[in-house]
């Protein structure tokens, strides 16, 4: 299918991981059959004038020099009206899942901070570390919050329960945690290990993926070598639904980060039950995520609208299009594409051979103004712990960061009690908010609904910056009035400029 531009259009949408191309331009192209970029993704690409191009399967878009070439099927495209906000309306009503209309994630995920043993530990995570990580988070300051023990708490990958040698007493760690004033949560995924007496259960019950030739199909992903869960099988959603009903019957479990399910897992020759394209399994992944009200997933396809926190992917400890620079667009794109709970990605950068990496050297200024964005994202993450990085004056500006967000929490929660009601985005672009006034390329500033407008320093050693002001009166965080326009403002590294719509 060929779609040609109508004058001066913009497209957005598609792929989250893919915000920083936004809008696309001539040469970018994706093919969602294959592969979301490592997180989000819905098959909808949505225009400045009021254009939708849709399906409810994936598809290929590439941008021609005169248009769009579409492959794939079911794919349509409607004039929804005039404006980026119509196209993303009627994206909602083609899409959403009707039953989740006011429902969101807790309110603590979005009032205080996230914490995850991830960076902080990696492959090393045990019942001592994770107990002494909560304990020095209150003793330094912050507040107690969602505590995620990530990777490595259990016995194999699809074996649910607590490997006894490094968690010799789980349910009185969680006990523990929760007098500290913790939720708890645990990693998972949809692989599964070989050689395990669950994987032969699994295998029995025609659970696992299946190649062409009806072998049981094993993915190669980040971790090594596993089966993988039919999530197209009832009988492999209920599995899962058992291990992690037992984890919080038996230990006072909270929810679960769901990890992984992305389609570049599966390959060509890997069969899903019911005959769906491998996009589907992080549709599935994320529709039992939601199942439970403290959950994380990083992967999904045509699931915005759920009562899910969204996180962006793994990024870099970086200044560049890989790191710090991609949390702004990557976050105005995950609205776009529906996914209105999101939370960037681990403060500082949650890529963990970027650490690793020969050279490697820690910013501190670059850690302190990751944990801005965050703070003024509707959730914010910490994992490396900030009091063994930062030096005592860049420590105290992440504890400001995370008190200016404590602050804002009644604020956030509103409006994500709002977002859910009407299903538009917490997290909008100028364009979303104010229409064909030239804002369409604006991606290093953004608007948490409509009357808070944030526009945080993004370049290293960097004092000031650009600012747009779209009409209105607007008061900085200081209190400073401003019309519409554009400005110069100071942005010393104590600072996130923080703008309050006041005409309204």
């Amino acid at each position: 299918m060929k779609i040609n531009y109508l004058p001066d259009e913009h497209f957005f949408g598609g792929a989250v991981n893919d915000g920083i191309f936004m809008p696309y331009s001539c040469g970018f192209s994706r093919d969602l059959r294959v592969w979301h970029a490592g997180n989000q993704a819905t098959s909808a690409l949505l225009s400045d004038r009021g254009r939708l191009v849709y399906s409810d399967r994936p598809f290929l878009y590439d941008f021609g020099e005169d248009g769009i070439t579409a492959e794939g099927e079911n794919i349509a495209v409607e004039q929804c009206g005039d404006t980026l906000k119509d196209a993303y309306l009627t994206m909602r009503d083609h899409l959403a899942d009707k039953t989740c209309v006011g429902q969101m994630p807790p309110a603590d995920m979005f009032a205080v901070p996230q914490y995850n043993t991830w960076i902080e530990m990696e492959w090393d995570c045990t019942q001592e570390k994770v107990l002494r990580y909560a304990q020095e988070i209150l003793a330094h300051g912050y507040p107690a919050g969602v505590l995620m023990i990530d990777d490595c708490w259990c016995r194999a990958y699809g074996d649910w329960e607590f490997d006894t040698a490094r968690f010799p007493d789980p349910k009185g760690l969680v006990n523990e945690l929760h007098d500290m004033g913790f939720r708890v949560m645990l990693w998972c995924c949809p692989f599964v290990s070989p050689d395990t007496a669950v994987f032969r259960r699994l295998e029995a019950d025609g659970a696992l993926v299946r190649t062409a030739d009806g072998q049981t199909a094993i993915s190669h992903w980040w971790n090594g070598y596993s089966a993988v869960l039919d999530l197209t099988v009832p009988a492999a959603a209920r599995w899962f639904d058992e291990q992690a009903d037992r984890l919080m019957a038996a230990y006072g479990i909270d929810g679960f980060k769901m990890d992984a399910a992305d389609p570049e897992y599966y390959p060509d020759g890997f069969v899903f039950s019911d005959g769906s394209q491998r996009s589907f399994q992080a549709k599935k992944w994320a529709e039992i995520g939601a199942k439970y009200a403290y959950n994380e997933l990083r992967a999904g396809f045509n699931a915005g609208w759920l009562p899910v926190a969204n996180r962006l992917r793994d990024k870099n400890h970086s200044w560049t299009a890989d790191g710090l620079n991609t949390l702004v667009p990557d976050g105005l794109a995950m609205g776009l594409c529906g996914y209105q709970y999101l939370c960037p990605d681990m403060i500082g950068g949650g890529m963990v051979p970027d650490f690793h990496r020969a050279g490697f050297v820690f910013d501190s200024e670059l850690f302190v103004r990751y944990c801005q964005v965050a703070a003024a994202f509707p959730m914010m993450q910490f994992s490396r712990a900030p009091w063994k990085v930062l030096g005592e004056a860049e420590q105290r500006l992440c504890l400001e960061a995370v008190a200016l967000h404590t602050r804002m929490a009644d604020t956030i929660v509103r409006l994500a009690e709002d977002c859910a009601a009407t299903g538009e985005p917490m997290l909008r672009s100028l364009e979303y908010v104010f229409p064909h006034r030239g804002y369409a390329a604006v991606s290093d500033e953004f608007l948490l609904g409509n009357d808070i407008l944030v526009a945080p320093q993004l370049q290293k050693g960097v004092q000031c910056r650009q600012v747009i002001l779209p009409d209105g009166v607007w008061a900085d965080e200081n209190g400073r009035i401003y019309t519409g326009g554009t400005y110069t403002i100071e942005t010393p590294l104590s600072r996130l400029p923080v703008f309050t719509r006041k005409d309204i």
